[in-house]
């Protein structure tokens, strides 16, 4: 019995080989990485590597609420969430409506996208994404509810958060 399950095994590992050398037997990582393909998504010019957490922030943010993650509201500045919410802390409450309000075209667009880059401002150690700097696998979501046309991140302690942006 031994000698068949060991002769399977060695079988499965040779056909895998023999097609093109070593199986992948890599996993791709659970949580984004700062060199994660995913979140640079191919742009034409590399982001400075110190914009890195803030646009983590908005990846993760923008991730949660493809999946319907609650979660997703830690990223948020009391600002943001009294704007899009009608008042701080209205996050926890009113996420899952306001995700009910996105399309399904605009959920799984969601799923696809990478945050590339951003820009510096509006106010001094903030940095602004415009909805159409964002990287989609595909149709992008369209702007409007959860998704802003532009997001300001802001270090808040030692995290970065969304707040609300405003032009100058």
């Amino acid at each position: 019995m031994r000698v068949r399950v060991l002769f399977a095994v060695v079988f499965l590992f040779a056909a895998s080989t023999a097609c093109g050398g070593e199986p992948d037997l890599s996993m791709p990582p659970l949580t984004p990485e700062p060199g994660d393909s995913r979140l640079v998504g191919g742009a034409t010019r590399a982001a400075p590597a110190d914009t890195f957490p803030a646009r983590l922030a908005l990846y993760k943010y923008l991730r949660g609420v493809a999946v319907g993650n609650v979660r997703a509201c830690t990223y948020l500045t009391p600002e943001f969430e009294r704007a899009a919410f009608g008042r701080a802390g209205g996050c926890r409450a009113g996420f899952l409506r306001a995700r009910a309000q996105l399309r399904p075209q605009d959920v799984a667009a969601l799923r696809g996208v990478t945050v590339p880059a951003c820009e510096d401002g509006p106010a001094d150690g903030e940095y602004t994404v415009r909805f159409e700097q964002l990287k989609w696998a595909g149709e992008p979501a369209r702007p409007g509810g959860l998704l802003a046309a532009a997001f300001t991140l802001r270090k808040t302690g030692p995290y970065w958060q969304l707040a609300p942006y405003q032009q100058d």
